[in-house]
């Protein structure tokens, strides 16, 4: 709905995107970050004002981008940063029901979880066709990247004798295949985390559109636990039927792993529900999660292997159940 305060609230929040983006790529370290927050407005917009704000916020950030940097980068920015983000913070404040009382209800946890996911594929999907237009395609691109960064971090070319570059080669061989996949499952994680902030943000400004889910709920259907299952035996299928690297398999195997590193994003964050539940009531709840969550960022990318596993393990090993939490119908976090 137009309002008198929907122009200006577009206005800043898709001013603040775009510089977030634009301001991140002149940087290294720090840049990174403030890319990955580069939704952020537009989620703020979307949870606390409407999507129509938020829509018009991700134009004029897109718009911004395109100006100050090239059109390439603003087609990056408008389809892994602004699209997913109005996508979800619209369907987020958009009610699927009542109660018996009369009270809206929204879409849970578990709900915009699966859409995450879905469009974590969706840019997996759209990544690699892309990139598979270049002269060297999806896999010759990554992989001379990869050999470059590589080369440059260990030194490793032909001056450092034969053993430097076949450790080199072999190192390349490994991480290959997962580095589409992970990427976006940054992305991934990151609309995640900034849509909790933007949440949170938005309540604590008093003007939200919806009460926060219940995280600790969090709990993902079957289709996630037995899509993995199939995408892992057949990655490993193509990659002991398939020893050429350049090929069609190889292109297939990238496309295959960035689907299950996205998945496993899925799993991350039923992971750290099972934490959420099973902390909730303890006087040193907040200590344990802001440990768990620095060991997720701090120690990659095992830190985050230790509660996707948890997550995985959850679809049948049903923690919260067997430590009775599970029936708390009150759990917010």
């Amino acid at each position: 709905m137009l309002t008198l305060y929907t122009p200006l609230v577009a206005l800043v929040a898709g001013i603040a995107a775009g510089a977030l983006y634009v301001v991140g790529l002149s940087h290294s370290i720090w840049g990174v970050f403030l890319v990955l927050c580069s939704p952020l407005p537009i989620y703020i917009a979307s949870l606390s004002f409407n999507s129509l704000a938020s829509g018009i916020a991700g134009v004029i950030a897109v718009s911004g981008v395109m100006a100050f940097s090239d059109p390439l980068l603003a087609s990056v920015f408008s389809i892994a940063f602004v699209l997913p983000a109005f996508v979800l913070g619209h369907l987020a404040t958009q009610q699927v029901g009542k109660t018996q009382e009369g009270d809206p209800v929204f879409l849970s946890a578990a709900d915009m979880t699966q859409i995450l996911l879905i469009l974590g594929i969706f840019l997996i999907v759209i990544s690699a066709f892309a990139v598979s237009m270049t002269p060297a395609g999806l896999v010759g691109t990554i992989r001379s990247n990869l050999n470059l960064l590589m080369n440059n971090f260990y030194g490793a070319d032909a001056s450092h004798g034969p053993d430097a570059v076949t450790n080199l080669a072999e190192i390349v061989d490994f991480w290959d295949s997962l580095v589409l996949g992970t990427i976006i499952a940054v992305v991934v994680v990151s609309h995640a985390a900034m849509g909790s902030l933007g949440q949170g943000l938005a309540r604590s400004g008093g003007k939200t559109l919806r009460p926060a889910p219940a995280f600790g709920r969090l709990r993902l259907p079957g289709w996630p636990f037995y899509l993995t299952l199939l995408l892992g035996a057949a990655v490993m299928g193509l990659d002991t039927l398939g020893g050429d690297r350049e090929g069609t398999i190889a292109f297939v195997i990238y496309l295959l792993t960035g689907f299950l590193l996205v998945l496993g994003v899925g799993f991350l964050l039923q992971g750290l529900a099972v934490l959420h539940a099973l902390t909730r009531g303890m006087n040193a709840q907040p200590f344990i999660l802001a440990g768990s969550y620095l060991v997720v960022l701090v120690f990659q990318p095992f830190g985050a292997m230790v509660f996707a596993t948890v997550g995985f393990v959850e679809h049948w090993a049903n923690f919260r159940e067997r430590f009775g939490v599970d029936s708390d119908a009150a759990m917010e976090d």
